[in-house]
């Protein structure tokens, strides 16, 4: 693994499994599992690193809030500067922007929602929306917009019909709003969103139809489960007094970015 450029060295890897292990903490992690593309004299690429926490999100799901962390973790590190100036891919800065990232985790992610993919599975889908919910929850990037069309997959009529695409589709539906309700919730506070929809309207849509369908016998116990799950924490958020503070750290942490450019 060390020997090939297109794969994160033992070092890397070690760096992370040590943190997972709770051997280091997560800034000592992030300084050691990103040490080779600090140095890399051209151009900076972080996408290996990216690639492989991807994979392990889905193959490891305990794993994620580690993950999830560890990102965070290296956002903090200061980018590579290049030539004077702050390394960019594609105009996003290399650790603060997590350059690339949204790139790589967009093909990612569209691999494993395609049901004649060969390596995808339901629970495949679950963790992964399990994973982008948690990365949207703890500000690392906002996913908002996938939590969005997984829940709308999950509640379309067309999937709904058959058993295997609402078994594809529904737990990681609940997955986004477990995992995701104070982003989603936060929804109707955010200037940027509620000029193009009706957030209010969506979470009262949303909670009648997974209550619903928590009830329903053709749907399997499991996800029946994990939709009385979802709507369980649909109403943990509702009456949470503190469920606006989401937004208000959401809106310092992108006043923070938008002043770094």
């Amino acid at each position: 693994m060390a020997k090939d450029p297109d794969m994160p060295t033992t070092k890397e890897v070690y760096a992370i499994k040590e943190f997972i292990d709770e051997q280091v903490d997560a800034d000592t992690a992030a300084e050691r599992c990103t040490s080779r593309i600090r140095l890399e004299e051209k151009d900076p690429d972080p996408t290996l690193i990216w690639t492989l926490l991807e994979s392990m999100s889905v193959k490891f799901p305990e794993t994620q809030d580690k993950i999830v962390e560890l990102l965070a973790s290296i956002k903090k590190i200061p980018n590579p500067v290049r030539n004077g100036k702050e390394h960019k891919i594609y105009s996003e800065k290399t650790f603060s922007d997590l350059a690339y990232f949204g790139v790589s985790f967009c093909d990612f992610r569209s691999g494993l929602r395609d049901l004649n993919h060969g390596h995808s599975t339901p629970m495949k889908w679950a963790c992964v929306n399990a994973y982008s919910a948690r990365l949207t929850t703890n500000l690392v990037r906002d996913f908002r917009r996938y939590a969005l069309e997984t829940i709308e997959d999950g509640l379309d009529e067309h999937y709904l019909k058959e058993s295997r695409t609402r078994e594809w589709f529904l737990p990681a539906a609940a997955n986004q709003i477990i995992f995701a309700s104070y982003p989603l919730w936060n929804l109707r506070n955010d200037p940027e969103v509620t000029e193009r929809m009706d957030a209010v309207f969506l979470w009262d849509r949303w909670r009648k139809e997974f209550e619903e369908l928590a009830e329903n016998s053709e749907v399997s116990k499991e996800t029946r489960d994990l939709l009385h799950h979802a709507v369980d924490v649909m109403e943990t958020v509702a009456q949470d007094p503190l469920r606006d503070d989401w937004q208000c750290r959401f809106e310092a942490a992108r006043r923070a970015a938008r002043d770094l450019e």
